[in-house]
């Protein structure tokens, strides 16, 4: 098949262009431009695109060289804080006071006003106009426009800064471990010995030195098990000088932790640090109502945290630098900022996180329905509840209520509102009409986008033709497009939207209509094989198909095998 001559630019069809240059990708490419040229009368209401309706904005870097992408990066605390005070974006946390009042009131304190000021203020909104100056300098609203004869910046509107830190330090030669990579040895290291029942793994029993000598009585000293932990209740410092040295060791006994093995030495100068990250207040208020304090729970580890690295940079008496206590002070601090890590994990990750429920929202005309199958349907047909397809079409069914029933918008609306709480058959008739009306000017049903989160692979999001409404409160769909979705019948829900834009609607046709763009493989060019009818429902048939055998007469079953060899023959 040769098409080296057709021109497409008509169509706003664009040049394909693929990694590799096989017959497999050519004759995939030949194959989907004569299908488009062959099914354009399809799409004959809609004129042909401009080109420069292809061209989209770009804010992600582009090169036709290089390739980009994007990644999260483990943060070298020591490094971090270092910047953090070289641009005036965080301070050092003060030592731990005797009592939780001196750290409220501290300038440096965990709960300092450096963070940011709250309602609770005296006055809450004075450094919300200020120049550049950290101390001093036009402060206040009636200051706002002025130049600082100090710094020589304006007096201008400054919003909350989420990003400033205080920053807990211990003395040298005091570290702790990076809570990612602390998860990471973890990991490499796997579960150790029981102590009073209780599950450890290798690196609680190497850091935790109170239970030594309790282990070492109560199990003898060639148990097996107390031999495959030959550095049991070393402690953090002898931990940091001997890392190289024990990830050695484990590595060789399980080499299928490689991949954690090579992450951390990757970012080897980062897995230790002296410098522990407080965040800013404003991500974990407090409130003070006379006598009574009430704040996030995580002020509670942070403020265990300040007293342990107040008690572990202690070093005046002999007690005071007794080996044994400052690796249980760093074992208890390493616990608790593991506390803090899983804390913001829980927020953050997940359905109930923070990232998913802010960033998360729902489309305009779109509706989210439980499947269920129609094997009668084409490839790239659905059917959709009438109460979906109401709140989908608000302004189609609000447009036609007016202009053709003489109704006025506050009719319309009342009209419409209660379409969506129990059917209306005259909402129904306008939502059949408007499929049909899509039928009459050369398409196949409502276009519309449907796809199941998560979005794993070319096919997750597909356009279909909706050709009729039902009753029920489910979306029927084929069974050809269960692998495409990886979808099923249990209860599986999938997202449903109607496209406002002919170019949009035209594109998706081409790209993501699983009839037109997806029975050859973008992968080989061959048939793909997430098209064809699932399994379960080749077995019901055959099982269908023998049932009743013995009713058959001869000439049927001599069919039947005339059909089974020629199969055979087939290949």
């Amino acid at each position: 098949m040769e098409n080296n001559n057709v021109n497409l630019s008509k169509y706003g069809y664009q040049e394909q262009r693929y990694p590799i240059d096989t017959t497999g990708y050519k004759q995939l490419h030949d194959y989907n431009i004569e299908y488009q040229m062959a099914h354009q009368k399809e799409f004959n209401f809609l004129q042909p695109l401009p080109n420069d309706l292809m061209s989209t904005t770009k804010t992600y870097p582009h090169s036709d060289e290089f390739e980009f992408s994007g990644q999260l990066e483990i943060i070298n605390y020591d490094k971090a804080c270092e910047e953090d005070l070289r641009e005036g974006n965080g301070f050092i946390v003060e030592p731990a006071g005797r009592n939780i009042k001196k750290d409220l009131h501290a300038e440096d304190g965990i709960f300092s006003p450096k963070f940011g000021q709250t309602l609770a203020d005296t006055n809450p909104f004075m450094d919300r106009y200020r120049c550049r100056c950290k101390e001093g300098g036009l402060r206040g609203r009636n200051n706002a426009g002025l130049r600082c004869p100090k710094c020589g910046h304006l007096c201008s509107y400054v919003d909350d800064n989420f990003n400033y830190r205080g920053w807990i330090k211990l003395s040298e030669p005091y570290k702790f471990i990076h809570p990612t990579f602390y998860t990471y040895i973890d990991s490499i290291l796997g579960k150790g010995i029981y102590i009073q029942g209780n599950k450890r793994t290798k690196l609680e029993n190497i850091l935790d030195v109170t239970d030594t000598q309790l282990v070492l009585n109560s199990i003898k000293i060639d148990d097996p098990k107390l031999k495959d932990e030959p550095f049991f209740g070393i402690g953090m410092i002898a931990f940091v000088e001997r890392f190289d040295e024990i990830m050695d060791y484990y590595i060789k006994k399980r080499p299928n932790k490689r991949n954690y093995y090579d992450a951390i030495y990757q970012s080897r100068d980062s897995v230790f640090s002296s410098s522990l990250p407080v965040i800013t207040t404003l991500l974990r208020p407090f409130d003070i109502d006379g006598n009574n304090m009430t704040y996030e729970p995580t002020n509670a580890m942070y403020t265990m945290i300040n007293k342990l690295a107040t008690s572990i940079n202690k070093n005046k008496t002999a007690i005071q630098r007794e080996p044994k206590i400052k690796n249980q002070q760093l074992y208890n601090l390493q616990k608790k900022f593991m506390e803090i890590y899983a804390e913001q994990i829980s927020i953050l990750a997940g359905k109930k996180g923070d990232f998913r429920c802010l960033l998360g929202g729902r489309y305009n005309f779109s509706s989210r329905c439980v499947i269920v199958q129609n094997p009668n349907l084409r490839i790239d047909e659905i059917t959709m509840p009438a109460v979906a397809l109401t709140v989908m079409l608000e302004q189609r069914i609000k447009n036609i209520l007016c202009r053709m029933h003489g109704m006025t918008p506050t009719q319309a609306h009342d009209i419409w509102y209660k379409a969506t709480i129990e059917p209306n058959k005259r909402i129904n008739t306008i939502i059949q009409s408007i499929i049909d009306d899509f039928k009459h000017k050369g398409m196949h049903g409502l276009p519309v986008i449907i796809g199941r989160n998560p979005t794993l692979a070319y096919g997750s999001i597909l356009q279909m033709f909706c050709v009729g409404i039902t009753d029920s409160y489910t979306l029927a769909v084929p069974l050809q497009i269960l692998k495409f979705l990886a979808a099923d019948f249990d209860g599986d829900v999938i997202y449903c939207l109607v496209p406002m834009n002919q170019t949009f609607i035209r594109l998706a046709w081409e790209k993501f209509n699983p009839r037109n763009a997806m029975y050859i493989s973008r992968d080989n060019g061959y048939f793909n094989p997430n098209a064809l009818m699932q399994r379960d429902t080749l077995i019901n048939a055959n099982t269908l198909a023998r049932l009743g055998r013995e009713n058959y007469t001869q000439e049927d079953l001599n069919k039947f095998d005339r059909i089974q060899k020629a199969i055979k023959a087939a290949g």
